[in-house]
């Protein structure tokens, strides 16, 4: 089986190889019944990514030479900008500023990640050393990866869930950090909000959660994660590279019985090194609550060599 001929994932195989009308998968105890014609993640043609299987060994440095025979994605336009929070394309000065093409590929036991980001104006974190919730890790330079392990749709997830994330990995020459997920259930709390500059309001998750940092950079490379990563400084940016287990997820191929896993990348860019975000890059193309909801994320297709 083999995956589109075009780096930016546009061409005719857009929708996921799935050749099941339904899909049937339980998730955290319910089984879900999902429809992957009408979408079970990003309906968007681009936002399906097939990612081949390792055939050469990934050493986890930071260099991508290793990865010169892997097809990528490129985010490099306009549409790729999230639009919220104060965020958008308009101070964005093109490819220069702030661009990334990503890489995937897996064998049985990992998932493997590459990253390489263009970013003109390179920080060191200020966010993820607060120890407050006013700022985090959401406000650094660095690199969000989103995954539904067992490809469930899963609509809430939060601290603890081993199998439905929101990766934070953020970049410094000194002290790099790694985060997961950040909220809990907290029964009758109000819908937090991100209040915009002029005095509105806009939802960060759902009524009866709340947040809190989960700092992970020390576990990561224990289970359930069992992970490594490496954060190298570049000419233009930096790259990122990352291995990592995906509890509940069929490491197998979709033709031989593996099922679409819901997989999503941000790539955070703050200029100033303070403060909120310039910027952020975001595949699936969906603006909603996508940190909050798997069923808004892209789909990764994993394919034999």
């Amino acid at each position: 089986m083999t995956p589109p001929d075009n780096d930016r994932g546009e061409g005719k195989f857009g929708a996921p190889m799935i050749s099941r009308t339904f899909l049937t998968i339980t998730c955290a105890g319910l089984a879900v019944f999902m429809a992957a014609e009408l979408g079970a993640f990003s309906n968007y043609p681009w936002a399906t990514f097939y990612a081949q299987k390792r055939t050469s060994p990934i050493v986890i440095d930071g260099d991508l030479s290793d990865w010169e025979n892997a097809k990528g994605f490129t985010m490099d336009r306009e549409k790729f900008f999230f639009v919220g929070q104060g965020m958008s394309s308009a101070k964005w000065g093109g490819p220069s500023d702030l661009s990334a093409t990503f890489k995937v590929q897996w064998d049985e036991r990992n998932l493997y990640l590459a990253i390489a980001v263009t970013d003109d104006k390179v920080t060191e974190p200020h966010g993820s050393l607060s120890k407050g919730m006013e700022t985090g890790s959401w406000d650094d330079d660095g690199v969000e990866i989103m995954l539904d392990n067992d490809g469930c749709g899963m609509p809430r997830y939060y601290i603890g869930d081993p199998m439905h994330h929101e990766f934070h990995f953020v970049f410094s020459d000194k002290q790099p950090f790694v985060f997961d997920n950040f909220w809990k259930l907290q029964p009758g709390a109000p819908q937090a909000m991100f209040r915009l500059p002029d005095g509105s309001a806009e939802p960060l998750a759902y009524p009866g959660e709340v947040m809190a940092k989960n700092d992970i950079t020390e576990v990561f490379s224990h289970p359930p994660y069992d992970g490594k990563y490496a954060f190298r400084r570049t000419d233009k940016g930096y790259n990122l590279e990352v291995r990592m287990s995906l509890p509940g997820a069929r490491m197998v191929a979709i033709n031989e019985g593996g099922h679409a896993i819901g997989f999503d990348i941000a790539i955070n860019d703050n200029d100033a090194g303070t403060g909120p975000l310039k910027q952020q890059l975001h595949w699936s193309g969906i603006n909603d609550l996508f940190w909050r909801n798997c069923r808004f994320f892209g789909t990764l297709i994993l394919l034999n060599d």
